[in-house]
């Protein structure tokens, strides 16, 4: 999380921030107050969630929030999309931030992203400026090493320029979840536009529960750092496997660098998950599933009964 002891200026007018929220917590709640220390305006999505998160939103609301509710669980791409939608509305900025409910960044991120796309050499050709780095971690980077693009830039932390959805589209409400953020970046760089890292900018973020990376019960290291593996639960495993293998169909000729490139990033994962993750079995049942129906170019929300035999 962002240090306690950061004063933000002035929040930046041409600049709204829109979150995706589900099942939001007081954490969420802090997460939103703190976003409106940075940008001029916020719109949250609640994405139909199940229980009973009342509190949580209408604090959100007297922190000076808008908040839309959606009535059922619709994905991050349609939740994102009903909030562009709404800022667009409302108040028509120049950008806006994209956020996960337990992300932050850095630092003053929102002036450094803004900074970056000013001083492009070519700033009309740049559609999004994302995070240089997750958790003070590089991010993987490629094309012009003065002004290096990220090479698979996650919603969170990203912020892009309003024309670019009047360009490109909003974000494709198939996907759910998972290679959202991927495809929406490849059809960006299809109407020759880029997605740069943002000098400085690093974002707090939290990518699954670690889990030992464990061998024969021997907890596996390098030196003396202990290695752990980044658990999804087994329906997320479902939509990555599904998603990335629709995805790889529908840029393989357009973009084929981009595509191999990310195929081998996603092996590597599967080694890690199948080898040594747990609840294997039901990733198993989940990557399987995900591979039936990419080859049926099934999109949209898992099926129920899929579901439940994957809890």
């Amino acid at each position: 999380m962002a240090p306690a002891d950061f004063e933000a200026k002035e929040p930046h007018q041409d600049v709204c921030g829109v979150v995706s929220a589900y099942n939001p917590g007081p954490e969420n709640v802090s997460n939103v107050k703190w976003l409106l220390r940075f940008v001029s305006h916020v719109v949250v999505v609640d994405d139909g969630s199940p229980g009973d998160v009342s509190q949580a939103l209408a604090e959100m609301e007297d922190a000076g929030a808008i908040v839309v509710r959606l009535s059922t669980n619709s994905g991050i791409a349609r939740a994102l999309n009903v909030g562009i939608k709404e800022a667009v509305e409302r108040w028509g900025p120049e950008w806006i931030v994209t956020m996960d409910q337990d992300s932050r960044f850095t630092g003053d991120y929102i002036t450094s992203a803004l900074e970056t796309a000013a001083s492009s050499r070519d700033p009309r050709s740049v559609g999004m400026v994302c995070a240089e780095s997750h958790n003070h971690i590089p991010l993987p980077t490629w094309g012009d090493r003065q002004e290096p693009q990220i090479f698979d830039p996650m919603t969170s932390g990203s912020l892009v320029r309003t024309s670019v959805f009047n360009v490109v589209g909003f974000f494709d409400e198939g996907f759910f979840i998972d290679c959202v953020d991927s495809e929406f970046n490849a059809r960006l760089r299809e109407h020759g536009l880029r997605a740069l890292a943002g000098r400085g900018c690093n974002l707090e973020h939290s990518l699954g529960s670690a889990r030992p990376m464990k061998i024969l019960g021997w907890h596996a290291r390098v030196g003396s750092k202990k290695l752990f593996v980044y658990y999804h639960a087994p329906f997320r495993v479902y939509y990555i496997t599904r998603n990335s293998l629709i995805l790889a169909r529908r840029y393989a000729m357009k973009q084929p660098t981009w595509v191999l490139r990310r195929i081998y990033m996603e092996i590597q994962s599967n080694v890690v998950r199948f080898g040594f993750g747990p609840n294997r079995r039901k990733h198993f049942v989940a990557a399987v599933a995900g591979v039936r129906d990419a080859l049926r170019q099934k999109m949209g929300k898992i099926d129920d009964a899929l579901s439940a035999r994957l809890r």
